[in-house]
């Protein structure tokens, strides 16, 4: 097992679909340079840890992700493509969408779980505002600024509220990576990178 925590686990063979996957965010024609390669492979690595804490933080609080929430992602991202497009650029990416759709799944539960976790608990008070505008001065002082009052405010709750979540990010997965007992098998993965990188 490349990724284990308490109850689950990641095996060299499904990280190196997910990493087939995601690659094509990074070269068309699959020639990019091994250190670009390489990190790449390890912030999949992350990201793959990370859901797996997830995904196990999420059955401890009991939030689970709907097959209809899920449907309802899958349609509102193909409808920004034209007929057929979406499962087309899949296919020319030889990325089977059941992998796609479990990528998009791990998304969405972690965007549940951090909002129950770190995004609803936030407390925006009047002094983080006016923080936030004197260290912004200059953004609020320019003339072409057209938005009212209310579009600001919400403009500024939302951005404080945004930096608040991601400061505590950092703490809040850790601490869940030790209650989880996260470990990598870090001598199959620097197997792994011998061998896949080209």
């Amino acid at each position: 097992m490349l990724i284990r925590t308490d109850r689950q686990t990641v095996t060299r063979a499904q990280f190196d679909r997910a990493f087939e996957a995601a690659r094509i965010a990074y070269s068309d024609d699959r020639s990019v340079d091994p250190e670009t390669l390489a990190n790449a492979r390890l912030r999949l690595l992350d990201q793959m840890t990370e859901e797996l804490v997830i995904d196990r933080r999420a059955a401890e609080l009991g939030i689970v992700l709907e097959e209809t929430e899920l449907e309802a992602a899958v349609h509102e991202i193909k409808k920004d493509y034209p007929e057929d497009e979406f499962e087309q650029m899949l296919l020319e990416s030889a990325i089977p969408f059941s992998l796609w759709k479990d990528r998009l799944r791990a998304r969405l539960v972690m965007e549940k779980v951090v909002d129950r976790e770190l995004v609803q608990p936030v407390e925006i008070t009047t002094q983080d505002i006016q923080a936030y505008i004197e260290a912004h001065e200059a953004d609020f002082a320019a003339p072409e600024q057209k938005s009212t009052d209310t579009d600001l405010n919400r403009h500024i709750v939302e951005r404080i509220r945004r930096e608040k979540v991601e400061a505590a990010y950092p703490q809040w997965m850790n601490g869940l990576r030790k209650k989880y007992a996260v470990e990598i098998n870090w001598e199959l993965w620097e197997q792994s990178q011998g061998t896949r990188e080209k």
